[in-house]
């Protein structure tokens, strides 16, 4: 064979090879291009059908209730609610009748509610549950009993725990306390408990405060503010002119509402927003105070 007529059947096979590749290629384009177009497509219903499932139709939401994934979570959460809060309300009920201590109850309520916010009114430095402590008081009737001084510091106020009583009428009547937390001080709030005869109630006291122990350094008490009911309600609040940080408090009660054979109180705190506060430096008094 002639070498031009070898050159001939070169050029004719590399055209036919360009031609078969040139179909290939348009062939994968237009499977590209349709794989593309079915994704897109895919890609689109799918998106209409969220927000179809999404919108607050009837039959949307009877699907949502009755889902698989909504029944565990009903079945846990009702586990959880057997688990922790009914027997928490059976022990509110019945810790009288059983023996359970009132300062166990307080506790589980804390631990369930993961605050030791009490009655909507913030910090409670002198509860038993905070860190508060009971150093001294003047009078009280039954100390280890039914109503004995924990009752004004262990957070249930509710009518179905008992009073602090003193042990008679003797005023001034005094209480001294320490605390764990030096946030400043906001707020009084005393508790009456319906059963009491409201002429026990406090009438007129007086809160001191102190960053030493008032029974060994009586001259550093200074009083944040001295306070007058103006009626025997269940629930009395009185506000702080000057918020300051304590470590001991001293509560001195002057009188009550009548003339009771002795003073009572369901509880009785000093308050702050929360244990957490930046603190702020005590005054001293300008005088040593008669305590």
């Amino acid at each position: 064979m002639s070498t031009p007529q070898r050159s001939v059947e070169r050029g004719a096979s590399r055209g036919a090879w360009a031609r078969r590749q040139s179909a290939v290629d348009a062939q994968r384009a237009r499977w590209h291009d349709e794989h593309e177009a079915e994704v897109r497509a895919d890609r689109e219903s799918r998106a209409a059908d969220i927000a179809a499932g999404r919108r607050p139709t009837p039959r949307n939401i009877w699907r949502a209730v009755t889902s698989s994934r909504t029944l565990t979570s009903f079945l846990i959460f009702s586990l959880l609610l057997a688990a922790g809060v009914i027997p928490a309300v059976l022990a509110l009920r019945t810790t009288q009748e059983e023996g359970i201590e009132p300062e166990v109850v307080r506790r589980i309520q804390v631990g369930l509610q993961q605050s030791s916010n009490l009655d909507g009114e913030g910090f409670d430095l002198l509860e038993i549950v905070n860190g508060g402590e009971l150093l001294a008081i003047s009078s009280t009737a039954d100390p280890e009993g039914d109503h004995g001084p924990k009752r004004l510091q262990d957070g249930l106020f509710d009518p179905q725990f008992t009073a602090w009583r003193s042990a008679g009428p003797d005023f001034p009547l005094t209480a001294i306390y320490t605390v764990r937390f030096r946030t400043p001080v906001q707020k009084v709030v005393i508790w009456n408990h319906p059963d009491e005869p409201s002429a026990s109630y406090i009438r007129e006291f007086e809160v001191l405060a102190s960053l030493e122990d008032p029974r060994t350094h009586p001259d550093a008490v200074v009083s944040i503010g001295r306070f007058t009911a103006a009626a025997p309600d269940l629930k009395l609040v009185f506000d702080v002119d000057t918020p300051v940080p304590i470590r001991y408090a001293m509560l001195k009660i002057y009188s009550t509402f009548g003339a009771a054979d002795y003073v009572s109180a369901a509880e009785i705190g000093l308050f702050s927003e929360s244990r957490d506060q930046e603190q702020a430096p005590l005054p001293r008094p300008p005088a040593p105070l008669n305590i």
